[in-house]
């Protein structure tokens, strides 16, 4: 989270900087005209002019003293950047539901709950060939093997009770699909995963999924994690498809973590997954999400209907 909002403010410093002035200079007019509206109105020549004089005086102290004016400068210039300082969560609670939607720039790896990791429709564990280590996927098989877990072995102790829906000879690793949508679950140590098989892969190791097959995946898996023997209170998921995957350029950060929610409360009207749904926006794509405003967007998204 710290160092998310570092590389943030790293590519975003004059943007910050100048909202920043942009506030001093609208709070330092703010100040001045209404410390001079309050000094016409107050009385000047009577027995109550001690309050006249006393604000007259601060009002002309940093005038008459440059380092006071830099220094009243300095506060109103801190107030701005904190004013204007990035934020990185967005909380929206159900009144009608009691669920709770949290969209924050995070790592999901360090969050409590269960962890859905978004795979191939295969459930490869082929890194650093299919599976590239800076994708979530990856990441996950890197911490596997760091705590020397033998992933393979709980993939098919989890997917016992799945049938896979088809056999492909032309894929570069394992062979058989399945139904997108899919969830294997894997407990780490004292952490529950669930791995969903999110993408095709393809002969070439490419991984693509259309605009129609997002939508159903998405209400497939929350469907899937209601299930009685994997919900749990709290659900953390990464923002899925914006990384190595072939969708649609215009179809943006925001698009695919609106999807997300829309699916997730559709999906709740039937049997909810989970009390709280954690979205884990990439330190990369901050800027894409308007934080500020996101749990008003999100209440409009929960009251929608799908199309």
């Amino acid at each position: 989270m710290f160092n998310a909002k570092i590389k943030f403010l790293g590519r975003h410093w004059k943007e910050l900087i100048l909202s920043a002035l942009k506030t001093t200079i609208v709070g330092f007019g703010m100040v001045i005209t209404f410390s001079d509206a309050l000094l016409n109105v107050l009385p000047k020549e009577t027995e109550y002019s001690r309050p006249y004089m006393l604000l007259y005086h601060l009002v002309h102290l940093p005038f008459e003293h440059p380092s006071t004016l830099i220094v009243a400068v300095l506060i109103l210039m801190l107030i701005g950047l904190i004013i204007n300082w990035p934020k990185t969560k967005a909380v929206y609670k159900d009144a009608s539901s009691d669920l709770r939607v949290i969209v924050e720039c995070c790592d999901l790896f360090s969050q409590q709950g269960m962890r859905v990791i978004h795979c191939v429709d295969t459930f490869d564990t082929a890194l650093g060939t299919v599976i590239s280590p800076r994708s979530v996927h990856g990441a996950f098989l890197q911490k596997c093997k760091e705590n020397n877990f033998d992933i393979d072995k709980a993939i098919t102790e989890g997917l016992r009770f799945q049938e896979p829906i088809a056999t492909d000879d032309t894929l570069p690793a394992n062979r058989q699909r399945y139904q997108l949508g899919t969830v294997c679950p894997i407990t780490l140590g004292s952490d529950t995963y669930c791995m969903v098989s999110f993408t095709h892969l393809q002969a070439n190791g490419s991984i693509a999924i259309t605009r129609k097959e997002y939508t159903e995946f998405l209400l497939a898996m929350w469907h899937n994690l209601s299930t009685p023997t994997l919900r749990q209170d709290e659900v953390n998921v990464a923002v899925m498809g914006n990384r190595f995957v072939d969708l649609p350029a215009e179809f943006s950060t925001e698009q695919k973590i609106d999807l997300m929610i829309q699916t997730f409360f559709m999906a709740a009207r039937e049997k909810a997954c989970c009390r709280t749904l954690r979205i884990c926006v990439h330190e990369s794509n901050m800027s894409e999400v308007d934080f500020p405003h996101y749990a008003t967007i999100i209440d409009h998204l929960a009251k929608r209907p799908m199309m």
